[in-house]
C-alpha cells in the first residue's frame, strides 16, 4: 500500500505530488476555494446550453492508501460477488417467510 497526499475538489480527487511543499498545498486549496463551478442547464427551445454561476467549490486535503488498479479491481470484483450473494440468500429467505405465511393462512 502507497500513502499519497490528495486533494479532493467538489467530490473529485486528485493525488498531488510527491513531495509537493506544505505551503504549495496551501496555496492550492486557498486558489481552488476562490472558484465558482459553472452551471449549465439545457434550452430546449433551441438545443442549447445556458451557463451560470453555481456554489463554490468543496476542497478537502487528505493522505489515502492507494493500492495498485489490478488489486482495487480484484478486491471490487470479489467484494462485489459476496454482495450479490447476501442479498440473493436474503431474497431467497424473504421468498420462504412469504410462502410460509401464505401456507399457515
Amino acid at each position: 500500500m502507497n500513502t499519497v497526499k490528495t486533494i479532493s475538489i467538489s467530490g473529485n480527487m486528485f493525488a498531488l505530488p510527491d513531495g509537493m511543499p506544505a505551503k504549495d498545498v496551501q496555496a492550492l486549496a486557498g486558489f481552488l476555494c476562490s472558484l465558482s463551478q459553472v452551471r449549465n442547464e439545457y434550452n430546449y427551445d433551441n438545443s442549447t446550453y445556458v451557463y451560470a454561476l453555481g456554489d463554490g467549490v468543496q476542497v478537502q486535503i487528505a493522505d489515502r492508501d492507494l493500492v495498485s488498479k489490478e488489486e482495487a479491481l480484484t478486491i471490487e470484483k470479489e467484494s462485489r460477488a459476496r454482495y450479490q450473494a447476501k442479498r440473493k440468500a436474503e431474497e431467497a429467505a424473504a421468498a420462504g417467510d412469504l410462502l410460509a405465511m401464505h401456507v399457515n393462512s
